[in-house]
């Protein structure tokens, strides 16, 4: 698939994503400061703090019932340093696999713990599926936020934080 097409696909899940999610949006952040990440209460209300702030969305998905799911967010993503880093860099949103079928579906989630990372267009900038400890997150975070800023400078797109 070409980058036009690819960019266009991701356009069209954004769009559709954005459609399903059905709940009022408040871009307030649930949590803040060393309480964890500051997950969003849906999909809408963290595109817009997306397309305000210029930053990517950190989409996590996961389930009561899965082991490993609860295994990432006690041991990785409640890590401090991790928390504060995740809140600076990413708008983070917790999406139930179970609940959130049509998002779920749309982004082609199969197995969990699902973390994927897109700019606020959509255009995916990393996928990863189980559970890792946290520097091995916070790797790929750092990596996915270069090419974030390297996607923004080559679209001249400001406000980078």
């Amino acid at each position: 698939m070409s980058v036009r097409g690819i960019r266009t696909l991701a356009g069209v899940v954004v769009l559709a994503i954005c459609a399903v999610w059905i709940h009022a949006a408040d871009p307030a952040p649930q949590t803040g400061g060393d309480a964890g990440v500051a997950w969003q209460p849906n999909l809408r209300a963290a595109h817009k703090i997306a397309a305000r702030d210029n930053k990517p969305l950190l989409l996590v998905f996961g389930a009561e019932w899965c082991h490993f799911c609860t295994k990432l967010e006690q041991e990785t993503l409640a890590h401090p340093a991790l928390a504060r880093y995740i809140n600076a860099t990413y708008v983070p949103v917790h999406l139930d696999f179970d609940k959130d079928e049509r998002v779920r579906e749309i982004l082609d989630v199969e197995r969990l713990p699902c973390t994927i990372l897109l700019t606020k267009d959509a255009e995916i900038l990393d996928r990863f599926e189980g559970y890792m400890p946290p520097a091995e997150i916070y790797r790929k975070l750092a990596a996915a936020k270069q090419v974030h800023l390297q996607l923004v400078e080559a679209t001249g797109t400001a406000k980078v934080q």
